[in-house]
């Protein structure tokens, strides 16, 4: 079994991640029709990069296999009250799956121990949603026809 390593995104990871997102595209699904839309997609990736939030899976060779791109949300208008965090995109891909690269990934994300949630394309073919309710994940309702998904700590 190969060995991965995980460390939190920087910036400089955002053209990699860009890429692999891109590869993913299909199966999450994403809409890149225009250049436009692909434009707005790295600017998110980028954001999520430079958070501190976001999360890498790398091979023995250093190369991307796996990504959590994460966004801090503020529910409340004081500083550190209510914070939340917001799963944008994750992925690994195709030959690394089934080795615990994306359960790790999301248990990096959880360790905040602050509320987490997540918006899940009904059409999304990654089997996405049975994995984040294997980690504790509750579905709270539709939004806007996606599947809402939402993780509190210590709701276990």
């Amino acid at each position: 079994m190969a060995e991965f390593s995980y460390r939190q995104a920087e910036l400089e990871d955002a053209a990699d991640i860009h890429t692999l997102l891109l590869a993913l595209a299909p199966e999450i699904p994403l809409l890149i029709a225009r250049l436009e839309d692909e434009e707005r997609l790295y600017a998110l990736t980028r954001n999520c990069a430079r958070s501190g939030e976001s999360w890498l899976a790398l091979d023995q060779a250093g190369r991307i296999v796996g990504f959590a791109l994460i966004e801090p949300a503020q529910l409340r208008r004081h500083y550190a009250e209510g914070e939340a965090l917001e799963i944008r995109y994750a992925g690994v891909t195709p030959d690394c799956r089934n080795q615990g690269i994306f359960t790790q990934l999301i248990e990096k994300v959880l360790a905040r121990m602050l509320p987490v949630t997540v918006s899940v394309n009904p059409q999304n073919r990654s089997g996405v949603i049975d994995h984040l309710a294997k980690l504790g994940f509750v579905e709270t309702g539709p939004a806007s026809g996606e599947h809402r998904l939402r993780w509190e700590p210590g709701a276990l």
